[in-house]
């Protein structure tokens, strides 16, 4: 299942599929294994157009690590991600929620079933509570192109449908500096 919904208060004129012009683009790649401290945000990447920072919504410890490159926005329409994590309880259903706001107003809601128990396609699927989840994949976003400003983002996993068991919540903080055009 999935759902995607769009606010009517997002810029969608901001939003639209552009031609990407080639640039050189300086890569950035932040490899990160930390038993992070709760509410104490980590950067994932910073370069002179981008900033990727996080921490944890709730106060459990967690053993995370993740990394992405290269850290740029412009002309990009693909990342490299790498992820170990260390999940509190099993990992038979998983459901993500990501919330954005960009600029302090509600930009977009998504919901993805990840893990149903059956037929899962994911590396995450089925894995135990304490098992080290070890999966690199790639983020394709050629249709969106950021505007400036910043962007909170809230991704909750949990482990019922109901959105009631959170397995991980991150709180990331995205900041684009330059407009994408």
């Amino acid at each position: 299942m999935t759902e995607l919904n769009f606010c009517s208060s997002f810029p969608k004129t901001n939003f639209c599929a552009t031609e990407c012009r080639a640039q050189k683009v300086t890569m950035f790649g932040l490899f990160l294994f930390f038993l992070f401290t709760p509410g104490i945000s980590e950067l994932i990447c910073m370069s002179s157009e981008l900033e990727i920072s996080y921490s944890f919504c709730d106060s459990t410890a967690q053993n995370f690590m993740f990394n992405v490159a290269p850290c740029s926005i412009m002309n990009k329409s693909s990342w490299s991600t790498n992820l170990t994590w260390i999940p509190r309880s099993d990992i038979t259903f998983l459901k993500v929620v990501f919330n954005v706001w960009y600029d302090g107003v509600k930009a977009l809601q998504w919901k993805e079933v990840l893990c149903s128990g059956v037929d899962d396609e994911y590396s995450v699927c089925g894995r135990l509570k304490g098992e080290t989840v070890a999966t690199s994949f790639d983020i394709k976003g050629a249709r969106t192109k950021f505007p400036k400003g910043h962007y909170n983002i809230i991704l909750q996993g949990f482990s019922d449908d109901s959105e009631n068991n959170v397995v991980i919540c991150l709180n990331l903080t995205m900041i684009v500096k330059q407009e994408p055009f």
